[in-house]
């Protein structure tokens, strides 16, 4: 049985860890901006525009929201660890692995369909001219559409990356919970008593 107070600490380390991993992160959504040759902060601008936002109120808004998400899937990522013992994070290579198997569950799920059908389609209106925008906003609406793919495989990369930052942060904060264990685990292993030759039957 899993207590409240287990999984309230599991949820504050996760968050921690999903925050680790969204700022790692926030350089290397720059790096996509400047890829694809469009301003920095175009990523978050855009998910800031969705919500009808312009300007630097919808960068705000897309980091905020973006970090949030990160803190959540970290907490989620922290719970569901003590669900199973099979998914425990007893070690840092494994915490890496599950964090980044995470990563690429999350752009599967999450990620891909967001974008594919919420925000790429909003992003074609805006090329297109069906709102109204300013010049240099449907110059990058344009590119985005144009640069579409190289997106995506960009963002599976940015998405592995983060669950992996993730994972090993969360491994390093739990270090001392699974090396207690595993101490405790060896600590109740029988000791085999030892005869001494005397005490063994004669031939």
């Amino acid at each position: 049985m899993i207590s409240g107070h287990e999984v309230y600490r599991m949820a504050k380390i996760g968050c921690i860890a999903g925050l680790v991993g969204g700022f790692a992160l926030f350089s290397s959504f720059f790096w996509i901006d400047s890829e694809v040759g469009v301003p920095f902060g175009t990523f978050y601008k855009m998910i800031g525009m969705a919500v009808g936002l312009h300007g630097l109120s919808a960068v705000a808004f897309g980091f905020i929201a973006h970090m949030l998400t990160a803190a959540l899937i970290g907490a989620t990522f922290c719970i569901c660890s003590i669900l199973h013992k099979m998914l425990h994070i007893s070690s840092v290579p494994k915490g890496i692995i599950a964090g980044a198997i995470t990563g690429i569950e999350v752009y599967a799920i999450f990620f891909m369909p967001i974008t594919i059908y919420v925000m790429m389609p909003m992003v074609a209106d805006y090329a297109s001219g069906l709102y109204v925008a300013t010049a240099d906003d449907l110059q990058i609406a344009q590119t985005l559409v144009q640069t579409s793919d190289k997106i995506l495989w960009g963002s599976l990369v940015l998405h592995v990356l983060f669950g992996a930052i993730m994972g090993l942060f969360s491994s390093i904060m739990l270090y001392e919970d699974y090396h207690m264990k595993q101490k405790e685990k060896k600590e109740k292993k029988p000791n085999w008593q030892k005869f001494e030759s005397e005490n063994w039957p004669s031939t």
